[in-house]
């Protein structure tokens, strides 16, 4: 949004030609005086729109108005566009008038209140030369017309109010960029918000707001001062934020590093300021508006070939930047005197004011939807690498544990054989015993290894729970310690027999082990309902040997064992196992401790649903 200028307004009548010839001269010297001007008679006939450049010299420009029809009676009014020259003087010989204004003066001598010059002349009845002094250190591009006074107030008024709607867009677009930037912290938001910034503060300085609405506050030259600034920085913040929307499209560094440094050489330029080099240090910055916009192309050029994937594809990008240069070039281009003045270029500029801010809003919306779908996925990437982590290190420590009790299972009934033998007493049953005991282990790693892959499932048979029970009290390391007892049975079993036979024997190996040695175990079998279902219960009760009680609130737990029960040989994955295929069987089990006394409660229901 670099250079805009005003806008024409349509006409809502046609209005009478009141100028019967434009032309134009270059006082040199910039000394002549209003008579020496009338004697010359180098004139140059004066288009529509003209632009001669930077420079000191003074340009004067003669209006031969036609005679006024008898019936006029309000004023005519000279308009001169654009709203940032520094001086424009009115000389009309015929009635003596000597008006001025500009955008370095406060607008107390404008004819009427107008974001545009304007002077209110008298109409009269014959032809008259009134004469147009132009000095300014911006650049001296030039539109002049005679208007009736309401002809003329309709123009301004339509013109101001489009002019404030664009402003209004830019600022818009402005809020929106710097709450986003509040929100993301994205660099290339906030770069945006910066410049829409910028951009609206130019808009109010060179559309000629400011002078109306602050500039009768300020001193003669502070107004010109602080729009020249914020146009220099607005170059700077322009190209600082392209490069960094191009950034992410990888273009080589020494490219991004030239668009860095034509921002920095812009953003110092007001500096000249200082040294009363205003003129210069304008023609600069438009040539570094048409460098900059030349060169921004050609850097995101440079990226295409990589065809890095991006939220707005490179070629829409280049095309947009092409669009976005041109169109801000030409301006810059007019000032500078190198092309000829269009009204068509200088007024476009105002619908491009617009566009530039609801286009860039649309692609940074587009981008940022982007950008937020990239983020949900490396953040659901993220978890599950972690989540996956932490099943990879769950599973090594469960292996780590695995090994480890099986090194110290496997080693304490082969040392119990060693030590047999080596007293000369290695009987069967000891040997019999201690393979028993380690295919207990084995089996019990293998039984859990399948639970937790999912590998089991509850194969339901009839089943006679008395006769199981009875064999699984048989084949326990201590029978002679087990007593059974069977109460009002009724109804049949179906249930999984293997299962069954696993929860059984450990329960009765557990209560054998780490029961209290000369006291008995006693085990109760009886129909029993839970839930409303009908089902089967035992009950096995021990009394607490030198392990102690078990903590009731981590029994169930794999690898689970009490600091006291580490003194005996024990894998932590019986009581685990359990509850596990009592699961999967659709049954529960209970643990209370009563006294010094471990009792343990199995319910299955007769049939799995």
């Amino acid at each position: 949004m670099l250079l805009l200028t005003g806008c024409q307004a349509p006409d809502v009548e046609q209005a009478p030609q009141l100028i019967q010839s434009k032309a134009w001269r270059m006082d040199a010297s910039g000394q002549a005086s209003l008579q020496d001007v009338r004697n010359t008679t180098d004139w140059t006939p004066l288009p529509e729109w003209k632009s001669w450049g930077f420079g000191q010299e003074t340009v004067w420009v003669r209006l031969v108005l036609n005679a006024a029809p008898q019936e006029t009676s309000n004023p005519w009014v000279v308009r001169v566009r654009p709203p940032f020259l520094d001086y424009v003087t009115l000389h009309d010989p015929s009635t003596g008038l000597v008006l001025r204004t500009g955008d370095a003066l406060p607008p107390d001598h404008d004819g009427m209140a107008s974001i545009n010059f304007t002077f209110q002349i008298p109409p009269l009845p014959y032809e008259r030369t009134v004469y147009l002094q132009l000095r300014t250190s911006s650049a001296r591009t030039l539109n002049v017309e005679v208007l009736p006074y309401g002809q003329a107030q309709q123009r301004n008024r339509l013109q101001e109010w489009l002019m404030g709607f664009a402003m209004v867009c830019s600022i818009i677009f402005a809020i929106w960029a710097c709450a986003q930037w509040w929100v993301t912290r994205e660099t290339v938001i906030g770069a945006f918000a910066l410049k829409q910034l910028f951009a609206a503060a130019w808009a109010f300085f060179i559309w000629g707001f400011a002078r109306v609405l602050i500039g009768p506050w300020l001193s003669e030259g502070v107004l010109t001062t602080m729009a020249s600034t914020v146009f220099i920085v607005l170059i700077g913040m322009t190209l600082w934020f392209f490069s960094k929307l191009i950034q992410s499209y990888r273009p080589p560094e020494i490219a991004l590093t030239a668009i860095h440094s034509l921002a920095w050489v812009a953003v110092m330029l007001p500096f000249l300021q200082w040294l009363d080099q205003t003129q210069l240090m304008l023609a600069l910055a438009n040539k570094m508006v048409v460098l900059g916009f030349a060169l921004l192309p050609l850097v995101l050029l440079t990226a295409y070939p990589k065809r890095v994937k991006q939220a707005i594809p490179i070629q829409v990008l280049l095309i947009y930047m092409m669009v976005y240069g041109t169109l801000n070039s030409l301006p810059s281009l007019i000032h500078l005197g190198w092309i000829d003045a269009r009204p068509i270029v200088l007024f476009g500029s105002l619908a491009h004011t617009v566009l530039d801010g609801l286009v860039m809003f649309v692609m940074l919306q587009i981008r940022a939807s982007a950008m937020r779908k990239v983020q949900v996925q490396i953040a659901l990437d993220l978890k599950s690498s972690q989540r996956q982590t932490d099943v990879e290190k769950h599973h090594r420590e469960e292996q780590s544990q695995l090994f480890a009790m099986l090194a110290h299972e496997m080693k304490t009934p082969l040392a119990t054989l060693r030590m047999w033998k080596e007293a000369g007493q290695l009987k069967p049953e000891t040997i019999e015993r201690a393979i028993a005991d380690m295919n207990q282990v084995i089996e019990r790693c293998l039984h859990t290894g399948q639970l937790a892959d999912q590998g089991l499932q509850a194969l339901p048979q009839a089943v006679n729970a008395e006769l199981l029970t009875r064999n699984c009290i048989a084949s326990c390391r201590s029978p002679e310690k087990l007593t059974l007892t069977v109460t009002e049975l009724a109804g049949s079993l179906h249930t999984d027999e293997q299962m069954l036979s696993i929860v059984l024997g450990n329960l009765l190996d557990n209560a054998c082990k780490y029961g209290a040695l000369d006291k008995p175990i006693h085990v109760t079998l009886q129909s029993a309902q839970q839930a409303g279902r009908s089902g089967w219960c035992w009950q096995i009760e021990s009394h607490a040997g030198s392990a102690g009680l078990p903590d009731a609130r981590r029994l169930f737990e794999k690898y689970y064992r009490s600091p006291e029960a580490r003194r005996l040989s024990g894998s932590g994955l019986g009581l685990f196992l359990v509850k596990g295929l009592l699961e999967l069987m659709q049954g529960t089990i209970e643990y209370r401790a009563e006294s010094d006394r471990a009792v343990f409660r199995i319910w299955l229901p007769d049939h799995l649903s």
